[in-house]
């Protein structure tokens, strides 16, 4: 840096690199903020370099800050349904239902296909039959052999092998076909009948009408 300066304002500056050098910048950037330890705005529409380089990221719509938290937060509990789907490459899946709510158990329902959601950590108490979209990123789609809680059984469409892992996009019902994560040493082809768990403390829910997470 050639001026000393409390902060310094970069401006997508990565953006008309190729990816091999942009990789190779980034942990340089990285390495001169530890090394300055000055305060560092970073504009990116890349979520990447967001992801890699922040402290804090804020996340913005139409000059707005949908959510102003660490990385970690924003991808895994992201604050309305902007955020979830704006951070993340595949885009996590999301599903329409509505909540049935009992004093034993609380259940997503999405035509016919239910996942118990009794141990999400809802921000205040569900009201029943409220609608509601259901969000869970590939990753956390695990593949079992056995069948456990929340368990969704589907075949799979389109398998799209990516170096150390695959990603493979499987159909559970007529109206649900969803995007999960399995490792590039698991053998699934277009055809196979796979069954995934999902667990209700990696999904997001949010609010249909106000698009904010419960």
């Amino acid at each position: 840096m050639v001026r000393d300066a409390d902060i310094y304002l970069f401006d997508e500056p990565l953006s008309n690199l190729d990816a091999k050098l942009r990789a190779e910048l980034r942990l340089e950037i990285k390495k001169l903020h530890k090394t300055l330890n000055a305060t560092m705005i970073y504009v990116t529409h890349d979520q990447i370099e967001a992801l890699t380089l922040a402290d804090r990221i804020a996340v913005m719509k139409d000059g707005i800050i949908q959510q102003l938290d660490t990385p970690h937060n924003v991808y895994n509990k992201p604050q309305n349904l902007f955020v979830a789907t704006f951070l993340g490459s595949p885009a996590m899946n999301c599903i329409e239902g509505q909540l049935e709510v009992t004093p034993q158990a609380i259940t997503f329902n999405s035509h016919g296909l239910l996942i118990d959601v009794t141990d999400y950590p809802f921000s205040q108490p569900p009201a029943d039959k409220m609608s509601v979209t259901l969000g869970i990123r590939p990753e956390h789609l695990i593949v079992k052999e056995n069948a456990a809680n929340n368990a969704l059984v589907g075949q799979v469409e389109l398998v799209e092998p990516m170096g150390s892992d695959t990603l493979v996009w499987t159909k559970f019902s007529e109206q649900h076909t969803l995007s999960h994560r399995v490792t590039s040493e698991e053998s699934i082809a277009a055809g196979d009948q796979v069954t995934v768990n999902v667990d209700a403390n990696n999904c997001s829910i949010f609010d249909s009408q106000t698009t904010l997470r419960l």
